[in-house]
């Protein structure tokens, strides 16, 4: 383990605060708190921690590997920056190449591997995958795409899922049923891969089912059109509110909404997102 964990800081002390920097520059001009900078880093972070389930597993990963998942990361929603649809895969694929030429003592191994998870990390699509071996677990491709899954995950995922689907014009009641459809097949690609990871799997069931709960009776006071103010629809609508009509920061959200709701579900939800959203703020490079 601690052989692993010199590779990884080793890798991080080259890119992590570089690719953070570019990252909220690139952002800076678009406003989409569910998926800026700190979203790549949390990817990363996800990343690392199933690296190090990985290797406790007996599974291990070569430092080239390691460099060539930080950058695949912190690009993987850079598209986003220019189209917020289904072709920021190819876009962020082209940002990356763009970077690396500009900055030419940054090398990363098998630059073509790299830029190819980029485009194709975001295929929700549920797959038939033959069982999982020591190799598929760890190729580059499928730990970026279940690291950005498992960042669509509790409290999180719910804003996630509500401002990017809203910002592609979804229709409101539309969402729910669009939601637990993709969170399904992002769960079940997870669990063909990494299931045999059984602590680390069994946590993210309990966090899948934070999300898909919320979506469902989400849909369900959709059907009823009902009205009720201490309920995952009130989320839904500050959420709407704050972060794509007003444009607020999903900080600025969370303590207008602890400060002025008397609700209790909102104000529970919002808690558990900051409570979320604070294990990575303390990792945050200036």
């Amino acid at each position: 383990m601690e052989l692993l964990l010199e590779k990884i800081n080793s890798s991080e002390q080259k890119w992590l605060k570089p690719l953070y920097k570019h990252s909220k520059s690139l952002f800076e001009k678009t406003h989409l708190p569910s998926h800026n900078a700190e979203h790549h880093l949390r990817v990363w972070l996800y990343c690392r921690g199933l690296l190090i389930e990985l290797h406790k597993a007996g599974i291990k990963t070569t430092h080239d590997s390691i460099d060539k998942a930080i950058v695949a990361c912190f690009f993987h929603d850079a598209g986003l920056t220019v189209d917020v649809g289904e072709r920021h895969g190819f876009l962020g694929r082209k940002i990356c190449e763009d970077f690396l030429m500009n900055n030419p003592s940054f090398q990363v191994p098998d630059l073509p591997e790299v830029l190819d998870v980029i485009e194709k990390h975001d295929d929700k699509s549920k797959k038939e995958i033959s069982a999982a071996t020591p190799y598929s677990m760890k190729t580059i491709l499928r730990l970026v795409s279940a690291a950005d899954d498992l960042d669509a995950l509790g409290y999180i995922g719910v804003f996630r899922y509500i401002e990017i689907y809203l910002k592609r014009g979804i229709p409101d009641t539309e969402i729910p049923k669009k939601v637990t459809t993709n969170l399904r097949n992002r769960f079940s690609n997870f669990l063909s891969t990494y299931s045999g990871l059984h602590k680390f799997s069994e946590k993210q069931k309990i966090r899948y089912k934070e999300t898909f709960d919320f979506f469902t009776e989400l849909d369900g006071y959709f059907s009823q059109k009902t009205e009720i103010p201490d309920s995952q629809l009130t989320v839904f609508k500050i959420l709407k509110e704050s972060l794509v009509e007003k444009r607020l920061g999903i900080d600025e959200t969370i303590e207008e909404t602890l400060r002025i709701n008397t609700k209790g579900y909102p104000l529970w939800y919002f808690s558990k997102l900051r409570n979320e959203l604070e294990v990575t703020s303390a990792l945050l490079l200036d």
